[in-house]
């Protein structure tokens, strides 16, 4: 038995190595013809569906933010801080998961993975449904964000096995605005609940986007595929070329085992902590923004119908800001940062108009949050910046989950800056906003000059880069510290 085990293992090594040689060939023979046409077909059958997903996770996590002006508050017969705890719960059970996240895309076929977490979190909103005080209502929302932990690194690691390095702000941004058309989905389908009287509001709005994200999770099982080289949309003969179109200039093939000198190189790293403390700093103000955004606007002024009207405006800006972010930084060589550095600085002025001003400059501080939501371009960036710049997937898994303990821990901070004694207006709230901006403008700054200092100390050891050297270094699972022929993107 024994021999025949070993004998079975020595003929999967020769098939890997044969599969090797032919997808070699079959990267030699790739035409830019056949490079344009793999990338389209990619394009699209894998771009929809991470775009849907993400259209639903951002729904379903932001359906609280809605259901508080539909009765949930005085249903559930929340106090004091009781609302702000509930908002900052989710993270707790987002940063929960964020660690065993990291080891199981390792280690599971990717596309399974994503679609089992879909239909679970799914099932967890539409428990939200039967909650009847402040207890409920905190214990499914931790459950909640442990479900929805795997879809952003997740989903910025699929792009990265996917896609090339100058391809992947524009695909980040493309699945990213799945959050912004579902404020376009969430207005109309917001201001038909709040006519509803037979039934409280808000427990039809977990109902509904509930049982929606499931009968997706079990669509997304069939659809989404674990690899491109196994991906059912290409013809048997394109899948190796498929995975060899993107090595020479991608950060990682995929990989099932846990490499621990990755996960130390990882933490040893200055710019994993770069962009940890950036995405800190951007999810501190998302975390009070995205949970009182309706009670914000409604504080305006606005009724509450109007509020889920307007509110379509506001996402109408932030698709805008998002588009040109990814897209100018997907054409301008190395402008990334700068890029991010100007999605913080609008929102910084946008904060400042709506703190400084009061109701009876309704328009002025609704221009003001508007704006303000030019911050979040600085998310799919940071998950951009993340995975064009580390290579090795433990490397890689790593460095996104210390990203999402930062974000888990700024989205916690964040609505306990929201006082309930100083609604509607917020100012304390704001005023951390003014101080997160900043820090981010700087940390950026200060990460692009680490990033240039990195290129320049290996131009020194190795001079120009040989693509063929790195795609070689790819296929062994090598991190960007490994190859010398690796240059940062920034």
């Amino acid at each position: 038995m024994a021999d025949i085990e070993d004998k079975t293992k020595v003929a999967d090594v020769l098939m890997q190595k044969e599969a090797s040689f032919e997808a070699v060939a079959a990267s030699e023979a790739l035409s830019p013809a056949e490079d344009r046409r793999l990338l389209r077909r990619a394009d699209m059958w894998l771009l929809p569906v991470l775009f849907v997903t993400y259209m639903f996770q951002y729904l379903d996590k932001s359906t609280m933010a809605n259901a508080a002006i539909l009765g949930l508050r005085s249903d559930l017969h929340l106090q004091g801080q009781d609302y702000s705890w509930a908002s900052s719960v989710f993270n707790f059970g987002y940063l929960a998961a964020s660690g065993p996240i990291a080891f199981i895309i390792v280690r599971l076929p990717i596309g399974k993975f994503m679609s089992v977490s879909v239909l679970l979190w799914g099932a967890v909103l539409m428990c939200m449904a039967a909650t009847k005080n402040s207890s409920g209502l905190i214990a499914t929302r931790f459950f909640l964000g442990f479900m929805e932990a795997a879809v952003a690194p997740g989903f910025s690691i699929i792009v990265s096995l996917w896609y090339k390095r100058s391809e992947q702000p524009l695909r980040t941004g493309v699945w990213f605005l799945g959050n912004i058309v579902s404020g376009f989905f969430a207005g109309p389908l917001m201001y038909a609940f709040g006519h509803i009287h037979s039934y409280p509001a808000w427990k039809i709005v977990f109902l509904t986007f509930g049982g929606l994200t499931v009968v997706w999770g079990a669509v997304m099982f069939f659809i989404l595929p674990d690899a491109p080289g196994k991906a059912w949309f290409f013809r048997p003969e394109d899948r190796p070329k498929a995975v060899l179109r993107i090595n020479a200039d991608s950060t990682g093939v995929k990989h099932n085992k846990w490499k621990m000198d990755q996960f130390w190189e990882a933490l040893c790293d200055p710019k994993a902590w770069f962009t940890a403390l950036l995405m800190l700093a951007t999810n501190i103000p998302n975390g009070g923004i995205s949970n009182f955004a309706a009670i914000v606007i409604h504080g305006f002024g606005f009724s509450v119908n109007e509020t889920f009207l307007v509110n379509m405006i506001v996402t109408a800006f932030q698709g805008f800001f998002v588009l040109v972010v990814t897209i100018g930084s997907t054409y301008l060589p190395n402008s990334r940062t700068y890029f991010m550095m100007a999605g913080s600085t609008i929102g910084l002025i946008g904060a400042v108009v709506i703190r400084q001003l009061d109701n009876s400059n309704i328009w002025a501080r609704y221009s003001g949050y508007c704006l303000l939501s030019a911050y979040t371009t600085n998310f799919p960036m940071i998950l951009v910046m993340n995975t064009s710049n580390n290579a090795g997937i433990t490397k890689k898994t790593t460095v996104n989950a210390m990203s999402f303990v930062a974000y888990c821990v700024g989205n916690i901070v964040g609505p306990q800056l929201f006082f309930d004694s100083e609604a509607p207006n917020y100012p304390s709230g704001f005023a951390a906003m003014l101080v997160c901006f900043c820090v981010t403008i700087l940390a950026t700054f200060a990460l692009r000059l680490y990033l240039i200092w990195c290129n320049k100390k290996k131009d020194r050891i190795s001079g120009p880069v040989e693509d063929q050297a790195l795609a070689t270094e790819l296929e062994d699972d090598r991190t960007d510290r490994e190859m010398d022929h690796f240059r940062y993107i920034y």
